[in-house]
């Protein structure tokens, strides 16, 4: 594994060779584990690292922070530090542990233990390698349960029998690793699949917890692999009737991704979209049980929830009722950004996708040069008249019947005489 570890960045190398003299000094054995391993062993680019040392790995992430002069950010509840390096890298360092459920989707308990026990507790076999780092053994691969064959033969395999019980989360890691490495489920890893999302597994996760696997499906390389992978292994439909992977998604995929498109090149919410087009093409009242279910942030909750606000403008744009765009941009406005985005994105009608889209990309960033103080200067009283004129002049200019600062003054003007002409 000695080669494997020289393909690494010069810092990266030099970091470990750093740990590894940290942990001769210290008595300790450390190991890259984990994702890492198997990134390497599979030639995949990295710059995240992940270590466990048989000890103390938070005590001795602090140590080796305070060598390299960098930061290190502890996390006592699972036994593991962050360590923050100056040139820019970050290092993963876990105390080597067990760890035990009190029931199934229960966040687990964690003590110290034995890299073997470690590499056991881990979620597939893939994940469960280790490389020693330092002393007499540094560079061998530690493969308890033949990762690296299952690297070969391109398989997702869990451990024991209960790992999908005992952490239904694994059912979205495995279906995520097995799309983004173009793997499949072993067969017994399939059938044990499938029968955890039977007995109601997911069920034992909690809304928020539940949100979050579904977020980090959002990060992966093509999203919509694998939220049709979970909607084929019956797993969206555990967590709600409701929710599926269609056309639509995937077209928003095909649209937008992390590393571009139209909405992720200016904004950092991009995965919301995605997320309203697993919850969103539904009834008012599917769509509160989907958010009553995952209990989403505000901004996603609004995102959703809107889509019913706006199927009411869609049907007041075919009857006629919303004409001109500056209609459009009052029925709109309150509307969520995310929504009125996903919408412009996705719609099947090319004319209302153009008006969506010059709503989004031109009139909701439209503002007046004049204000109260330009009608006070106009001569036009103080009142609840300012408001409505501003709103008319807004309209005219959304219209286009005006453009010009001068426009915008003689309108309201205008606005302000036909307001106080008296009625014949």
């Amino acid at each position: 594994m000695n080669e494997a570890i020289d393909q690494l960045p010069d810092g990266i190398r030099e970091q470990l060779r750093r740990a590894a003299r940290l942990a001769d000094e210290s008595g300790l054995a450390l190991y890259l584990v984990g994702g890492t391993v198997r990134d390497m062993l599979l030639g995949r680019a990295r710059t995240d690292i992940d270590l466990a040392v048989e000890g103390d790995g938070m005590r001795f992430a602090d140590r080796l922070a305070r060598a390299s002069g960098g930061r290190c950010a502890p996390n006592p509840r699972f036994l593991t530090a962050t360590v923050e390096m100056p040139e820019g890298h970050s290092l993963d360092v876990a105390t080597a542990r067990s760890e035990t459920y009190e029931h199934p989707g229960a966040l687990p308990r964690v003590a110290s233990a034995s890299m073997d026990v470690d590499l056991a507790r881990r979620d597939f076999t893939i994940n469960a390698m280790a490389v020693s780092l330092n002393g007499r053994s540094s560079g061998e691969l530690v493969d308890p349960f033949e990762g690296r064959a299952d690297l070969r033969t391109k398989r997702v395999r869990i451990l024991h029998d209960r790992s999908f019980i005992d952490d239904p989360t694994r059912l979205f890691r495995a279906v995520r690793f097995e799309q983004r490495l173009r793997f499949r489920l072993e067969r017994g890893t399939e059938r044990r699949f499938r029968e955890a999302v039977a007995r109601g597994m997911i069920g034992n996760l909690s809304g928020p917890r539940l949100l979050e696997q579904l977020k980090l499906v959002c990060f992966e390389p093509d999203p919509w692999l694998v939220f049709n992978r979970l909607e084929g292994l019956e797993v969206l439909r555990a967590i709600h009737p409701a929710l599926g992977s269609d056309e639509g998604l995937k077209t928003l995929v095909r649209e937008i991704s992390p590393s571009g498109g139209p909405a992720s090149s200016a904004r950092d919410g991009w995965w919301i979209l995605y997320l309203v087009a697993l919850f969103g093409p539904h009834r008012a009242e599917t769509l509160q049980g989907v958010v009553d279910r995952l209990k989403p942030n505000r901004r996603l909750r609004k995102a959703v929830e809107d889509m019913s606000r706006w199927s009411g403008v869609e049907q007041a744009v075919e009857s006629g009722e919303i004409d001109t765009p500056a209609d459009f941009f009052r029925a709109v406005r309150t509307i969520s950004e995310d929504t009125m985005l996903f919408v412009t994105l996705t719609h099947p009608d090319e004319g209302m996708r153009k008006r969506c889209e010059t709503y989004y990309r031109q009139h909701r960033h439209m503002r007046l040069s004049i204000d109260g103080g330009t009608l006070k200067d106009l001569g036009i009283a103080e009142g609840p008249a300012y408001g409505r004129i501003l709103d008319d002049v807004l309209s005219m200019k959304i219209n286009g019947e005006i453009g010009t600062v001068d426009e915008e003054r003689r309108a309201a003007r205008d606005l302000w005489s036909r307001l106080h002409q008296p009625e014949s």
